[in-house]
């Protein structure tokens, strides 16, 4: 019985940061396909955005905490004047 509450609990967790790995994924593909491009981090700041609720919707505070500075970085940079 124990083993099978462990390996649910397994289960269930790496659900939930297949989530988060999922939108990680998709950042790293728009900052690929920006790469060069003028004002790149308007599109990257919205998916770390995504990749930042994504981990917060599955109670990972430190994959949040990271990819909310990587946000805050992101989104930050939209703002600079070309």
């Amino acid at each position: 019985m124990r083993s099978i509450v462990i390996l649910s609990l397994s289960l269930l967790a790496a659900g939930c940061s297949s989530a988060g790995a999922k939108e990680e994924e998709k950042y790293r593909i728009v900052q690929q396909e920006t790469e060069g491009k003028y004002r790149p981090y308007v599109a990257r700041c919205e998916q770390a955005k995504a990749v930042a609720a994504a981990y917060l919707d599955a109670g990972n505070k430190p994959k949040y905490n990271e990819w909310k500075s990587t946000a805050d970085l992101d989104c930050g940079l939209t703002d600079v004047k070309y």
